[in-house]
Formats: structure tokens, C-alpha cells, sequence
């Protein structure tokens, strides 16, 4: 894989396979199509084809959005040979939602202002402010103290120069 300012170039065996091109808000979008590999085609599982198999192989995505891709034919290549009901426990999935425990406190404090700057971002809020903002964040000097906090819309933090 290779990089650059609005590429990414994805190479295998010395050959470029497939161009993405990042746009102004760091999405990557094919451009083109890809060819089908039918080296793998072949390749028998022992694993039941079911809602359970796709969850893990779709990066754990939540059932019913798995089944609704299923069953409105949305994505192409996915067969199912059982119905059975999904486990509604996913470890990897609980493990993901877990929350950690707060930082403990620090007895010590940076020398001089701006050596330390703790931030937190937060949102996407339920209720926007009067003007239409959903997030905000926060910053806080280690040493002063001093907090600042802005308001804003996510996507106008994150436009790329």
C-alpha cells in the first residue's frame, strides 16, 4: 500500500490492484472496479453460513443490519445455509461497548503553562444549540488550570488542508 496526498494505492505482487482517492472530508472512495478472485473460490468452511459467521466477517455490524443486507440483496456473495438465531452475546462486541475506569488523580502538576493540555471531544449531542452546533470540546491548561470550550460541527473540525 502506498500513500500519497489524495491517493491510496493498493499493490500486490508489484502491481497497483486498486486506486481509492481521499476527498476533502478524509473519506476514501474505488474509483473503478475491482476484479474477482476466484483463487479462494474453491476454499471450503466448516463454519455454519449464518447471521453469526457474517456479524464476525463484517466486522461485528449489528445483526439486523447484517440481515437486512441479506435479505434486500444489497451486497452480493452472501449466502446463508441456516436460520438459526444469532447469539445474542458477542464477546468481542461487549468488550468493545465495555467502559474504562477513570485515570486515577496525579500529584503532580507541569512547571509552566502549555506544557500540558488535557482535551475531550464530545458528540454527536441529541439536541442541537440555537445554532445548529451537536459538538464540543474542551481544553484545559495542566498548569493554570484555565479551560476553554468551543463549540462546533464536527466536519468543520476535520477539513483537511
Amino acid at each position: 500500500m502506498a500513500i500519497d496526498q489524495d491517493n491510496i494505492h493498493f499493490n500486490h505482487g508489484g502491481q497497483t490492484r486498486f486506486t481509492v482517492t481521499i476527498n476533502h472530508h478524509n473519506a476514501a472512495f474505488l474509483e473503478g472496479t475491482t476484479l474477482v478472485n476466484s483463487e479462494g473460490a474453491s476454499l471450503v468452511s466448516t463454519l455454519p453460513l449464518d447471521h453469526s459467521l457474517w456479524h464476525r466477517r463484517l466486522c461485528h455490524h449489528n445483526y439486523a443490519n447484517v440481515k437486512r443486507m441479506i435479505e434486500e440483496k444489497l451486497v452480493t456473495g452472501i449466502k446463508l445455509n441456516s436460520l438459526a438465531a444469532p447469539d445474542p452475546i458477542c464477546e468481542p462486541c461487549l468488550a468493545g461497548k465495555m467502559h474504562a475506569n477513570p485515570f486515577p488523580s496525579s500529584t503532580t502538576r507541569t512547571s509552566r503553562p502549555l506544557e500540558l493540555v488535557h482535551s475531550d471531544v464530545h458528540g454527536p449531542l441529541s439536541v442541537q444549540t440555537h445554532s445548529g452546533f451537536r459538538y464540543w470540546v474542551i481544553f484545559i491548561d495542566d498548569y493554570t488550570r484555565l479551560w476553554a470550550v468551543y463549540v462546533g460541527d464536527m466536519q468543520a473540525w476535520l477539513v483537511r488542508e
